[in-house]
């Protein structure tokens, strides 16, 4: 493959900024849709759980399925994408495909015996998570966690799916795929919430998250991009896969650990914290998709492909530029959002069993975890360039800095200040990343050049 746009025949180049933002804008709005549904789901959910131990139980239940999910499947294209543009350039689209149908199925078999393992330690594992939770609570956490397990391996095959299509620049299937788990979350749960309760909640994220797995595997068949299942062991370049992976995935784990530790010692502090903290973050997930992921998403496949071209200088101009120009367009924002976080939290939340005192504790997370937004943007996009440079340990390193600054902040802060002080950590982990991240980078480019 000569200097050609990986989406297929078009000149690449990656001053090409017009192109770069109109690829960016696309995605941003399948994002959006994709969360603003998710958002409507979260509705339903507060009007018919609140704050309450149900919704506590859920989502303690949805903690080690969701890890397993960030650590083996979101963390893969770091590891993928490159070695699948490098194989396509030097080797052709016939090579980088038979690469896809062997990671496949490797996936498929890993992800299997990880779902068995994490359905096996759950009654060990839950009321570690849920420390301060009473018996019943963490029964029903039990009931829930075999309902949603099985997300592990739609998930993941998803995850490889979407792979293939972002590295060939099919954004828009890969950004409205996961409307459909909050959609089907949804469905199941408005048919079944009065007879079922959070059960039908659980049920439901099963549903939405097969349902994502059969929306991408159809997408990557219609444009002949869907590689078919195999496996040769000695492949070269599964090798060199699994050699940029391994060090993402451990970085996985100590990030993910993060999500753990947040959600465990929000559970010591009271019933329904855990709850408050996941409010708290729904309208800044939604801001963080939007933006960092669409961004790094759409410029993850041209980092790749300028390495592979030996043209790092030209890397670093343009992640200076991008990173750069959206932390900037984003402190207005971050300013009005953080101005009517309660307005905000009252007008989507507050109904039903979600009380007004519920909306000034959520209200208040909200806007603490409003000023990690920047600094979100700028270590997704680094992460994204340390990755194409081969840099992943590099951000082992950094995972694990991140996994100390986080859980000192939440001791300290947490006994001042609650549930709000886990917020606050969580903004001073990514100031304190964005640091360490812009160091590397800058190491790793002088190294090259």
């Amino acid at each position: 493959m000569d200097d050609t746009d990986i989406a297929g025949g078009v000149p690449f180049a990656a001053t090409n900024h017009r192109r770069v933002v109109s690829s960016i804008a696309l995605l941003g709005v399948a994002t959006l849709g994709a969360k603003s549904i998710s958002l409507v789901r979260d509705l339903f959910v507060a009007n018919s759980l609140g704050v309450g131990d149900d919704l506590d139980a859920y989502l303690v239940a949805m903690v080690l399925p969701s890890y397993a999910v960030v650590v083996l499947a979101h963390a893969f294209g770091s590891g993928f994408v490159p070695t699948y543009v490098r194989v396509w350039q030097h080797s052709g689209l016939a090579a980088a495909q038979r690469l896809a149908g062997g990671i496949l199925t490797l996936a498929i078999l890993i992800l299997t015996a990880v779902t068995l393992i994490v359905a096996a330690a759950s009654p060990r594992l839950l009321p570690v998570i849920g420390l301060g939770f009473p018996a019943s609570k963490i029964e029903l956490a039990w009931d829930l966690s075999y309902l949603v397990v099985g997300m592990i391996v739609a998930a993941g095959v998803s995850a490889v799916v979407a792979a293939i299509l972002n590295a060939h620049e099919r954004f828009i299937p890969v950004a409205l795929a996961p409307a459909v788990i909050p959609l089907g979350t949804l469905a199941v749960f408005l048919l079944w919430a009065e007879r079922a309760g959070v059960y039908a909640l659980a049920a439901g994220t099963l549903v939405g998250f097969v349902l994502e797995g059969l929306l991408l595997v159809a997408a990557a068949w219609w444009l002949r991009l869907l590689p078919w299942p195999h496996f040769h062991w000695r492949e070269r370049e599964i090798s060199a896969v699994g050699r940029q992976y391994l060090p993402v995935m451990l970085g996985g784990v100590l990030m993910s650990s993060s999500l753990v530790i947040d959600q465990a010692m929000a559970a010591s502090l009271g019933s329904g914290d855990v709850s408050v903290l996941h409010y708290g973050g729904k309208l800044i997930s939604v801001v963080l998709a939007v933006v960092a992921i669409s961004l790094s998403t759409v410029l993850f496949p041209r980092f790749a492909h300028l390495i592979a071209a030996g043209r790092a200088r030209e890397l670093m101009r343009t992640f200076t530029l991008y990173a750069g120009g959206i932390v900037l367009l984003s402190l207005p924002g971050i300013a009005i959002l953080a101005l009517f976080s309660e307005p905000l939290v009252r007008l989507l939340f507050e109904r039903g069993a979600f009380t007004p005192e519920a909306t000034l504790a959520v209200s208040r997370v909200q806007m603490w975890l409003l000023l990690q937004i920047p600094f979100y943007v700028v270590v997704m996009l680094g992460a994204r360039v340390l990755s194409a440079l081969d840099a992943n340990a590099t951000l082992l390193r950094i995972s694990a800095l991140n996994v100390a600054v986080n859980v000192v902040g939440n001791y300290l802060l947490m006994r001042q200040f609650g549930v709000s002080g886990i917020a606050m950590a969580t903004s001073v982990m990514y100031l304190v990343a964005t640091i360490a991240t812009l160091l590397a980078i800058r190491a790793r480019i002088a190294d090259r050049t």
